[in-house]
């Protein structure tokens, strides 16, 4: 029994294996295995490679077949010959079978494309839609480290907020207890001691909401990195209370240049489309053996076979439809709209790098005023406590300056955790072009 509840546990410590991430470049490395948007960009890379081999291929485009039939002629033919060709009376005709009742057929043919405008083109589409692909799974990758990130830190910042609260919560019981003790001194009213239970019960309530909202983070992340739901993760990553220098920002072009090769994309489909109207040449050959027989045999090494064989050019051209009219006006106007987007990019692509300096800057500045004012906040609520408990202040300045605190405690850890998400958007940025 001993034993089987010792290997009961194991297996349930087992099913039940947790992972920790001190830092989100580890998260990084952990979800490259799992997330399918990776995945399935791989996939649509190999399929990219394959449909350019295919395309390569195509320029040639050899194509033939080989065949071979073996014929039992069961019931010849009758031919009506004249009868004084055969000695006999004039204007008579004799009934005479004709034919051979077993043949043999073996057909080679083959068909080699030396002039295919469309075939160049399709060759050249290939080669740009595979590095379009490689540059529009870079930029999937991008966009979904930042959403992963933006969800990591959200995170971080809560259960920062909860360790937080949970000092609160002991702040709130204390001031509780010093209400309380005044109460049943009779030096309070009521309401005093109802507000401080009040302020108490609010703060344990915070803590709880915020244990849901972790949770609920939690579940957002799994279902942006293709996690399982069994699979138990841990964010251990602290926050980094000093104010971090500006990083260096490296330019990044990789929306432009995913932008840039979808033009080039449209602009090698609209050749390719064009293109059809062009003629095609084309040399084929065939050779054909055939042997003729008194009796049913696949190969009868007493018949001989008879070859015969000839090749050729072929040149061939579609006459334009209104069908094909259509489409190459269509792929003219797709070129021309995926060309405007790519200089609209090539613009966002300087202000992107504008962007992230700008909001560095921007949560540098927040998280060093939000240290002051909270600084200067719980410096307060400290003297009003003790100034309280001496009887010299009211019991709502007191509260008052309890939820002054706490705010600014939030606010602080928020502006800390922005920093960090700015500098590790500006690390993806860097990395990921």
């Amino acid at each position: 029994k001993i034993s089987t509840l010792i290997l009961f546990v194991l297996y349930s410590l087992a099913g039940k294996s947790q992972t920790d991430f001190s830092s989100i470049d580890s998260y990084f490395e952990y979800i490259k295995q799992k997330s399918t948007n990776i995945k399935s960009g791989n996939i649509k890379y190999d399929q990219a490679k394959n449909a350019r081999l295919a395309a390569l291929y195509g320029i040639t485009d050899l194509t033939g077949n080989v065949s071979f039939t073996a014929t039992d002629n069961t019931k010849l033919p009758i031919s009506l010959f004249p009868a004084e060709t055969f000695g006999g009376q004039p204007g008579e005709y004799i009934r005479i079978q004709t034919g051979i009742q077993y043949s043999n057929n073996l057909n080679e043919y083959a068909e080699l494309k030396i002039i295919n405008p469309q075939g160049w083109s399709s060759a050249r589409l290939a080669k740009i839609n595979l590095q379009s692909t490689e540059y529009d799974n870079k930029l999937t990758i991008k966009t979904l480290y930042e959403n992963i990130a933006t969800t990591y830190f959200n995170i971080v910042n809560l259960q920062e907020q909860l360790i937080s609260t949970e000092k609160n919560l002991l702040a709130a019981d204390s001031l509780y207890k010093i209400v309380e003790s005044k109460f049943n001194a009779g030096l309070v009213k009521q309401q005093d001691l109802n507000d401080s239970k009040a302020n108490y019960l609010n703060t344990e309530e915070n803590v709880n909401q915020i244990k849901y909202l972790i949770k609920q983070q939690y579940i957002a992340l799994k279902i942006l990195s293709d996690i399982p739901e069994n699979e138990d993760i841990k964010i251990t990553q602290k926050v980094n209370f000093e104010i971090a220098n500006p990083p260096t920002i490296e330019p990044n072009k990789l929306e432009y240049n995913s932008y840039l090769f979808k033009e080039n994309v449209s602009r090698a489909n609209y050749r390719q489309v064009r293109a059809s109207l062009f003629p095609v040449v084309s040399i084929f050959a065939s050779n054909s053996h055939q042997q003729y027989g008194s009796q049913f045999s696949l190969f009868d090494n007493n018949v001989s076979w008879i070859n015969s064989n000839y090749i050729g050019f072929k040149a061939s051209w579609s006459i334009p439809s209104a069908n094909s009219i259509t489409q190459i006006s269509k792929a003219r106007y797709d070129y021309l709209l995926a060309r405007e987007n790519t200089q609209h990019n090539l613009l966002k692509a300087d202000l992107d790098v504008a962007q992230l300096s700008n909001d560095f800057d921007k949560a540098k500045s927040q998280a060093t005023a939000n240290k002051k004012i909270f600084d200067l906040r719980e410096d307060s609520y400290k003297k009003n406590i003790e100034n309280y408990t001496a009887g010299i202040l009211n019991l709502d300045q007191t509260l008052n300056s309890f939820d002054s605190m706490v705010t600014s405690n939030y606010n602080y850890i928020s502006s800390l955790i922005n920093l960090m998400l700015a500098q590790t958007k500006i690390q993806i940025n860097n990395n990921i072009k």
